[in-house]
């Protein structure tokens, strides 16, 4: 008899378990190819595959294979890192990511109304980076461009907490960080509020067979600290422009080619609060 009831109070127990072990798992992970508006841990959009997310939680990553394609919008939460394998797609709005995006070769990425990234935005060799109206909380990185044409970048109203670099790109549509002037990159937006350093250097602007040389334009930009722009060259017909940018430690320009000139009547002066080798 006693057997038999420790044999049942074990059974019990092991029912007990099974049922809060139930109740405690969490979301399993999704592929989406169509749409998604619920709970997942991991949610992987497959290569040559497109999935709108509309208010969709994912409590870990969001995965994009090659070629893949996203529209996230109404109030989509990754819990960690959005991951952009080649040539992959974002279009983002009203979007939390936890920790990163991160980027590949020749991926496309679209962020703006509203988009918080907790920690990086960091691209390799992307094809365009758009970001407006955003923020990220520590470091916005872009390094380096792929091989082949169409290759250009636009941020603007972006708050960066931390450090904003471009580095080592080549681009034929040229990039603009900041221009608000009319017609610019940024028209009708605000210029980026750099939390630490912006750095801009070794880049490359050369023309296209649609609109001809392309430029380079860094301006209207508050930066908490060391404003960087060298050892950039624009190809004959195009310009490398930084005016009207608020500077709280150094503006530095050196080395680029060629000269820096400014395209319209409201490219002013750069104010800093230390050295100023921008003008």
């Amino acid at each position: 008899m006693k057997t038999g009831l420790v044999l049942a109070a074990a059974c019990a127990a092991l029912f007990i378990v099974g049922l809060q072990s139930a109740a405690g798992a969490g979301p399993g992970n999704v592929t989406c190819t169509d749409s998604f508006a619920g709970t997942a841990y991991d949610l992987t959009v497959p290569a040559d595959s497109d999935c709108e997310l509309s208010g969709a939680t994912i409590t870990h990553d969001l995965i994009e294979e090659p070629n893949a394609g996203v529209f996230a919008h109404d109030g989509v939460t990754v819990g960690h890192d959005a991951i952009m394998q080649a040539r992959a797609d974002i279009e983002a709005s009203d979007t939390t990511i936890g920790r990163d995006l991160v980027a590949g070769e020749r991926t496309s990425v679209h962020v703006d109304g509203g988009v918080v990234i907790g920690r990086d935005l960091a691209a390799t060799k992307p094809g365009t980076v758009q970001v407006g109206s955003a923020r990220v909380g520590r470091d916005l990185v872009i390094n380096g461009s792929p091989a082949g044409p169409f290759v250009f970048h636009d941020i603007c109203d972006t708050t960066v907490g931390r450090d904003f670099r471009m580095t080592d790109t080549v681009v034929d549509f040229g990039f603009t960080i900041g221009d608000t002037g009319p017609n610019e990159g940024c028209d009708g937006s605000q210029g980026n509020t750099i939390g630490h350093d912006l750095v801009v250097t070794g880049n490359s602007a050369l023309s296209n067979d649609f609109f001809g040389p392309s430029s380079i334009d860094v301006d209207d930009n508050n930066v908490a600290h060391d404003l960087v722009f060298s050892d950039n060259t624009a190809v004959p017909g195009g310009y490398l422009e930084v005016a009207n940018n608020s500077v709280g430690h150094d503006a530095i320009c050196a080395a680029n080619s060629p000269d820096l000139s400014k395209d319209g009547p409201d490219d002013g002066q750069n104010l800093a609060g230390h050295n100023n080798s921008c003008g």
